[in-house]
């Protein structure tokens, strides 16, 4: 899992937040009435499912500004991408756009010549449009659904006194320790139904249905040692039930991931997460892990025809890494498209590699032709393409193989080994390219004199 983008997305959100929070308590100072939308007839009640929110707003299928290019992010619950013009001219098209679909802009909007940011509300959810420059004359544009829960709506411990309450983010303060404070809210969110769905640093998140609530315990000298409690909320596109007794949760929407760590072995994560998927409508589609990209993997499918899949590794300290990555049916629909959109193109490409992989072995294992004259009294002539031998008169070997010597230097032959006496004798050649050739014989004086010519890495060929 990519943890660059966790922290990414973790931080973009933040950020949001901590100037919408600035620009609220110093512009407005009260919560936001506009975005209690929560008694309209269409309002969903409890934290909703991502079928229920993508039914209000589904941002993998928002319209883009003219020129976009491709969305970094489009999922149902949050949108990025590039587009040409300013900060004003992405405000306005999205502005139109919400507006068009019975969605109300909240107050405190702002625009410069860099930035723009806004929020919008319609049936109890809340979405953040963010705006920042990109490259000379383009701008980056952030959708994100901070769903239908009110951060001032979670369950606050004893005593914590607000300190800001607006829509995207609210703030309380207590006397109480830290540790104790977030204990305190760990316990109360459990009683309410919400699962514990990961921690990072001061801050620890929790899950019901398809909202990932956010809660911050942290000290805060300035208010006279005071502990801070800041919560928020979004909508994630993807509920990705998490197994039990799991260790360094996490969740990213960027694509929707959820990843962890554990002792257990690797056929108990499987067995443990078979479990957990089952009881929300997921199957395997494999009987046993299957390596992809060198990891053990296992497919989930559910009847929506949406997909998760599991991906193990090794650990530092013998514990086992896994990420459980969601995809949904169009995401899948839109790949086979672009699958069968490109498979001509890609077995044409492969055929063409073949080809020229098999031009070039050939091209290789060609072997040059080399032509031996044979002296005019040689007989006895015996021939293959990579050897030729022959018989000459009695004391002639030595004189015959030293013409074919002489034959050899002439074509550029590198003469690496000679020895010729007058009953036997041996000549090594060889040439740039790696051709070689032997050439022996044996002259005794009682028999016919035998002269033999063998290569390697060319062919032969005898003529008078």
């Amino acid at each position: 899992m990519n943890k660059a983008v966790h922290f990414y997305s973790r931080a973009v959100l933040e950020k949001f937040f901590v100037v919408c929070t600035l620009g609220c308590l110093f512009g407005c100072g009260a919560k936001n009435p506009a975005a209690d939308d929560t008694t309209s007839a269409d309002a969903i009640k409890a934290p909703a499912t991502v079928e229920q929110a993508a039914k209000v707003l589904d941002l993998s299928t928002f319209a883009l500004m003219d020129g976009a290019k491709s969305a970094e992010s489009r999922h149902v619950a949050n949108l990025s991408y590039v587009a040409p013009g300013d900060a004003n001219k992405a405000l306005e098209f999205h502005r139109k756009a919400f507006i068009a679909q019975g969605w109300k802009e909240l107050p405190n909007s702002t625009v410069t010549d860099q930035s723009a940011s806004a929020m919008f509300a319609r049936d109890g959810f809340v979405i953040a449009l963010s705006v920042i420059p990109f490259e000379a004359s383009s701008v980056s544009v952030r959708l994100q659904n901070l769903g239908n829960v009110k951060p001032s709506n979670l369950p606050v411990p004893p005593g914590a006194k607000p300190v800001y309450v607006g829509d995207p983010t609210a703030m309380f303060s207590t006397d109480a320790a830290v540790t104790a404070t977030a204990d305190a809210i760990r316990n109360l969110f459990v009683a309410r139904g919400w699962m514990p769905y990961g921690k990072a640093g001061d801050s620890d998140f929790f899950k019901q249905n398809a909202i990932l609530a956010t809660s911050t315990v942290s000290s805060a000298p300035a208010q006279g040692g005071k502990t801070m409690i800041q919560y928020s909320n979004q909508l994630i596109s993807a509920d990705i039930p998490a197994p039990p007794n799991v260790e360094d949760l996490r969740y990213v929407d960027e694509p929707p991931e959820l990843s962890f760590a554990t002792t257990a072995s690797k056929d108990a994560v499987v067995e443990s997460l078979r479990k957990t998927l089952a009881s929300a409508g997921w199957k395997s589609t494999m009987d046993k892990l299957v390596d992809i990209d060198e990891k053990p993997t296992m497919i989930f499918r559910n009847p929506a025809k949406e997909m998760l899949t599991l991906s193990l590794w090794g650990g530092p300290g013998g514990k086992i890494l896994a990420s459980v990555r969601f995809q949904s049916a169009a995401e899948i629909a839109e790949l086979d498209r672009r699958i069968k959109e490109e498979a001509p193109k890609l077995r044409a490409a492969a055929e063409a590699r073949a080809a020229k992989e098999a031009a070039e072995l050939t091209e290789r294992n060609k072997v040059p032709k080399v032509p031996v004259t044979l002296p005019v009294d040689a007989k006895d002539v015996k021939q293959t393409k990579d050897e030729i031998k022959f018989t000459v008169g009695k004391g002639k070997a030595k004189a015959a193989v030293e013409s074919l010597r002489t034959q050899f230097r002439d074509a550029g032959w590198k003469e690496d080994v000679a020895s010729l006496e007058r009953m036997a004798g041996t000549l090594l050649l060889s040439k740039e390219g790696g051709p070689s050739v032997t050439i022996t014989y044996s002259d005794t004086g009682f028999m016919p004199s035998e002269v033999s010519i063998s290569a390697m890495r060319a062919e032969l060929e005898a003529a008078r």
